[in-house]
């Protein structure tokens, strides 16, 4: 991993101390990074990353506020680490990282010598025997000690308290109290707690990211120890908050950079699958409302702010939203220039895994793996889009990463060709459509009243 102090070079390297002057610190716009969860698919956010930074470096503008949902949480904590190099060594070093992972850096064995006992933990749990219980149906045991391997906490908190990251949120789901967490480590005052999330100031550290990315029945919950007020059990944060733009809109950023793992679009009607629903059809669908749908309505959320709450010269704010967050105590809307990567196709990283698996692990190929043979037969068996769907979570393989890599920097050129000047806040260019202005004038009364009953 690439140090902190690395001297000035002709690549364009800098010293952490002397790093370019931030837009943001200089009274221009702030510029936050949204990444959203989806397992092996943060290879994705890596190549669209490894695109967008150098050309935003190339406008004088770079991210200073990184938030980040499960492995979305892992890609945001990586570059915070180096956000003190060039933006091009920057993506350079998480695209890096990418590359080199295997499914041992993440996931223990599925067949070896601890099956035995995962058995018999999942015997207990069907037959309720106390004291044999099993808490998840993968280990992530070795996350714990790749994440300080490619992490250089140091560097991070360094990289906080000397202002070149104005803030890193990472998100998680309290088993106590159901709703989202933001973990936020920054030198200034975290956002005040509203009904939607709740803000932890922290010195972030490996336990609140594995917690982030604790996918529910994949992988077991995360105690988190520190700080006392917040300490207990987490999921996945994604379970409710995947694209974490609120928190980056609250931590002071005015532009953001949004990368979907999906298109940001409905989902079509798909023709009816032959035969009833499998428990596999189940749980894609189930992954894709969570991780995906919540994303999308997100985002057109924005826009929608964009389109037809903002005060600017063209005409007011609306009464009903200014009267909405006066109530609340907050600052009236603002427009929001975004940048938006996702791919142009729903289902392509899932059909992407799929491919993939079949190519280095159907028929007699599989002995190359026996693992994940186990795991395309535990998603799915013959049913190849829900399989790919679920894999495509789990696909730690080499040459899945190198295609999601790829992926990536595709769409993130396909963004900046239509986007000459990088930003954008029209939806209609968004490549998804906007909610009509009815739908938003009914989003925003429902905001109300329910602020209404809680007063």
């Amino acid at each position: 991993m690439l140090a902190v102090g690395s001297e000035p070079g002709r690549g364009g390297r800098w010293h952490a101390g002397t790093m370019p002057a931030s837009n943001g610190r200089d009274g221009g716009p702030t510029v936050g990074l949204v990444l959203p969860g989806g397992g092996a698919r943060g290879a994705y956010e890596a190549g669209a990353l490894s695109v967008l930074l150098p050309a935003l470096h190339e406008r004088g503008e770079r991210v200073e506020i990184f938030c980040g949902t499960s492995v979305g949480a892992i890609n945001a904590a990586m570059l915070a680490s180096t956000a003190a190099l060039s933006a091009r060594e920057q993506a350079g070093a998480l695209a890096q990282t990418w590359a080199a992972l295997r499914k041992r850096d993440v996931i223990a064995p599925l067949i070896g010598p601890s099956s035995g006992l995962a058995l018999l933990r999942l015997a207990g749990e069907a037959l309720q025997v106390p004291g044999l219980r099993l808490a998840a149906l993968l280990d992530p045991g070795p996350l714990s000690a790749s994440l300080d391997r490619w992490i250089d906490w140091d560097a991070l908190h360094a990289n906080v308290r000397r202002g070149v990251v104005r803030a890193i949120s990472v998100i998680a789901t309290s088993l106590r109290g159901g709703g989202p967490v933001a973990f936020v480590d920054t030198a200034r005052p975290a956002p005040r707690s509203d009904r939607e999330i709740r803000y932890v100031r922290v010195r972030l550290r490996g336990e609140h990211v594995r917690a982030s990315a604790a996918i529910p029945l994949l992988f077991p919950p995360v105690q988190v120890a520190c700080p006392r007020a917040a300490a207990g059990h987490y999921i996945d944060g994604g379970t409710r908050l995947n694209a974490p733009i609120a928190p980056a809109l609250a931590l002071g950023a005015d532009r953001i950079i949004v990368i979907g793992l999906e298109p940001l679009t409905s989902a079509p009607r798909g023709r009816r699958q032959p035969g009833p629903p499998t428990l596999v059809d189940v749980g894609a669908n189930v992954l894709d409302g969570l991780l995906v749908d919540r994303v999308t309505e997100d985002v057109r959320r924005m826009t929608a702010i964009n389109s037809f709450f903002v005060e600017d010269a063209s005409g007011g704010l609306s009464p009903a939203a200014r009267a909405y967050r006066v109530a609340q105590g907050r600052e009236p809307y603002k427009r929001i220039a975004y940048a938006l990567v996702s791919p142009e196709r729903r289902g392509a990283l899932g059909a992407l895994a799929d491919e993939v698996f079949q190519e280095r692990y159907g028929g007699w190929r599989g002995v190359r793996s026996p693992d994940f043979v186990l795991l395309a037969r535990l998603l799915g068996g013959g049913r190849a889009r829900a399989r790919g769907e679920l894999l495509s979570f789990l696909l730690f393989d080499e040459a899945f990463v190198a295609e999601l890599l790829a992926a990536g920097r595709t769409d993130a050129r396909r963004w900046l060709k239509q986007h000459p000047g990088f930003w954008s806040t029209d939806a209609a260019r968004a490549d998804f459509e906007p909610p009509a202005a009815r739908q938003v004038a009914e989003m925003t009364a429902l905001d109300e009243y329910r602020m209404l009953r809680r007063s």
